[in-house]
């Protein structure tokens, strides 16, 4: 099984609002967003589609680069994002749901927190970029990211 479906209207106003309210909060929320921005829309100035997110024309580049950039925010953040969303991504797999979760919205606020407390990022930012990976997730599934973080621990 490649992806899951969620609703990603929810996802995007986290995407959203951590750009538009906590970008500038730090270095770290910078380099944090901008990833998440590079991730699903691609290089500023770049032409995107209404249903098609930048990471799935080169899903291996740009998970390799969405990892690089959170690493860069704190490098607890991969961890702090990725450890619980691919147990979740187990539990759809293995259980047969069929969905991540009843609420994305709580669910993704549940996460952020001790993922903010984790990477010294505000909670908002943490949500942004729970969100981008549960996008990215459920979109591509869960082995490029899997073989991705693999890789990163290899370096």
């Amino acid at each position: 099984m490649d992806g899951f479906p969620v609703d990603e209207q929810p996802l995007r106003e986290s995407v959203l609002k951590a750009y538009h309210e906590d970008r500038e909060e730090s270095e770290q929320a910078r380099w944090a967003v901008d990833g998440v921005r590079q991730f699903l829309s691609g290089a500023p100035g770049g032409e995107t589609a209404a249903g098609h997110y930048w990471f799935e024309d080169s899903p291996a580049a740009s998970i390799k680069s969405f990892l690089v950039d959170l690493d860069r925010s704190n490098p607890n953040l991969v961890v702090s994002v990725f450890q619980p969303l691919l147990a979740a991504v187990d539990e759809i797999y293995e259980e047969k749901k069929s969905t991540l979760a009843p609420n994305l919205s709580v669910y993704v606020s549940s996460l952020a927190g001790s993922c903010a407390v984790k990477s010294q990022l505000t909670e908002t930012v943490a949500s942004g970029v729970i969100a981008a990976a549960i996008i990215g997730l459920s979109r591509l599934g869960k082995a490029p990211f899997e073989k991705a973080l693999a890789e990163r621990q290899e370096v």
